[in-house]
């Protein structure tokens, strides 16, 4: 059956990407509607959520406008969130959007497609640790990095005026948590030329938090190694095998005692959002994720797919596929040939994942990394200027994936002379 109106709910890396290709594909030729649902007006690439979080970037510069987007590249934008999804009907709901005032704008409603994706992405899994809900910010979306940002700008502010220190806790001491303590000592050496003449980096205390037994687990010994050198050196101080048993307002209760904290960061664990929970009619395993087969199609479903961190996919090889930003985006490439073949009646293609490495920012202070390929069996460990020049590319390809490659080029040129002329970091 010929897919007419392909609905994709989540506009983060492998949504987006998909909607974008999919739109100049068939949608400026009017083969398909594709249709794309998000609950924010704007799309940050999630890696760089921490930079937006601290202030490095400026959403307005660095932000993309998925309603302008949409025109431009052959799909539509549809704000608000995925409550319900009804399989039989094939339709899904969307919440009601309010304004920050809290008043209603739309209401909720109910949107009909003949094909569904889901690519809802993840969030930081707390693991029913009592307090965190309550005390720590979460930095899985846009709106949790600008809170995160506000309250830095606050303590900002009383750290010039009384010369106190700041305390700062992240537990998770993962990608994100290990990027956000590099950025937050960058942005204290900063501030000076800012007019916080009081503040320096000996003002600020930063609590990295990690049950395992190294930081970045997930990843090489030695990538973890040389990003633990790094932080050491910076004065970062690592909570190395330590399980966080309570939050509360003063800090984080540990087997050994209590880490002060006045700002909390949660980045440890991903799971599905749990809105998930509520779509009885789909495969949802343990971990709010939607389990989904080789060709991503959700299990027991014919007109319904899942890509990225939300699906629950394993490979040949018995392995999960990775809750990462490649990963999603190698989805988002074999789900449009698949969507595209299905439009025109040939067959899906199983998906393939291939992991090329991964790579870690720590500011201005260093990068460190590892690359796969298929010329070498072994990894190779790479840290330093490559390493940085090789996660700017990373960002290169995703707006490649959204633009095409000439005009992304012209769309990261256009962002350095916006750059060039003003603050280097957002304080206000």
């Amino acid at each position: 059956m010929a897919t007419k109106r392909i609905v994709i709910v989540g506009g983060g890396a492998g949504g987006l990407a998909l909607a974008s290709k999919l739109g100049r594909k068939l949608g400026l030729s009017g083969k398909a509607e594709i249709c794309l649902v998000d609950k924010s007006p704007v799309h940050i690439w999630k890696p760089k959520l921490h930079e937006v979080a601290v202030g490095v970037i400026d959403q307005s510069i660095e932000g993309l406008l998925y309603r302008d987007h949409g025109l431009k590249n052959g799909y539509r934008f549809l704000r608000g969130e995925i409550i319900g999804c009804d399989p039989q009907q094939k339709e899904i709901t969307l919440s009601k959007v309010a304004n920050k005032q809290g008043e209603e704008l739309l209401g909720e409603r109910h949107v009909k497609y003949d094909c569904l994706v889901l690519a809802i992405g993840s969030v930081s899994n707390s693991f029913n640790t009592p307090g965190a809900e309550q005390h720590c910010i979460f930095l899985d979306n846009l709106e949790s990095a600008n809170l995160f940002h506000q309250k830095l700008l606050d303590n900002l502010l009383l750290l010039d005026e009384t010369n106190e220190k700041l305390s700062i806790g992240i537990v998770g001491a993962g990608a994100t948590g290990v990027e956000l303590a590099a950025e937050l000592y960058h942005v204290l050496e900063s501030v000076k030329d800012f007019g916080y003449l009081n503040i320096d980096k000996s003002h600020l205390e930063i609590h990295l938090i990690e049950a395992a037994q190294r930081i970045l687990p997930a990843l090489p010994d030695k990538v973890s190694g040389g990003a633990q050198s790094v932080l050491d050196h910076i004065g970062v101080r690592l909570h190395i095998g330590v399980q966080v048993k309570e939050v509360t307002k003063e800090g984080f209760v540990t087997q050994d005692g209590i880490i002060p904290a006045g700002l909390k960061v949660w980045a440890a664990g991903v799971k599905g959002p749990d809105l998930l929970k509520q779509f009885t009619d789909l495969p949802i395993n343990k971990r709010n994720q939607v389990e989904v087969d080789a060709c991503m199609r959700v299990k027991g479903q014919e007109y319904i797919y899942a890509l990225g961190d939300c699906a629950a996919m394993v490979t040949d090889n018995g392995r999960a596929v990775p809750p990462r930003a490649q990963a999603a985006a190698q989805m988002a490439d074999t789900l449009y040939k698949n969507l595209v073949n299905r439009l025109e009646g040939k067959a899906e293609l199983p998906f393939r994942y291939h992991d090329y490495g991964s790579l870690v920012s720590l500011s201005r202070f260093s990068a460190v990394g590892n690359l796969m390929g298929n010329l070498r069996s072994r990894s190779l460990f790479i840290e330093g200027y490559i390493a940085r020049i090789m996660y700017m590319s990373l960002y290169q390809r995703h707006l490649a994936s959204l633009y095409g490659w000439f005009s992304a080029l012209v769309y990261r040129f256009a962002q350095r002379l916006l750059k060039w002329h003003r603050p280097k970091l957002k304080l206000h």
